[in-house]
């Protein structure tokens, strides 16, 4: 089962955003399932960081084009927007360095099935619907 169904991600009025949800959330299940096999000792640390790298590169991408269509618009509250993304970031950033330096599963794995999810359904419904309608509606 995954841990964010693809088809229950709620939608906003942005195909590229919607996209990148999506993308976000396969890989996202992608890296829960590395981080699974690896607690269950069917794996290595290596598959899990791999994962990790991918997701980490995709967010920041991700991030990056939502704040181009921020600033390309003209949204006034991007810089709360853009912090939470800085924000977010860093601290997924910061989760991958501690997994990596000290191999504490236990931690990546309440930080990537507990409160990943909760912020991204948190995030879509307020911040990004917000910025979509609002860049949409400039279209």
């Amino acid at each position: 089962m995954p841990l964010v169904a693809l088809d229950a991600i709620p939608q906003v009025p942005l195909d590229f955003i919607n996209q990148d949800h999506r993308e976000e959330a396969r890989l996202l299940n992608e890296l829960a399932e590395a981080l699974e096999a690896h607690r269950s000792g069917r794996t290595g640390p290596e598959p899990v960081l791999a994962c990790f790298e991918v997701l980490f590169h995709h967010t920041q991408e991700h991030f990056g084009r939502e704040d181009a269509a921020m600033q390309q618009s003209g949204f006034p509250p991007y810089p709360m927007h853009h912090g939470e993304h800085v924000r977010v970031l860093e601290e997924l950033g910061e989760e991958g360095r501690a997994f990596g330096e000290g191999g504490d599963a236990a931690r990546l794995h309440a930080y990537v099935t507990q409160a990943i999810p909760a912020w991204f359904v948190n995030h879509i419904l307020t911040m990004d619907l917000m910025t979509a309608r609002f860049v949409a509606s400039r279209g």
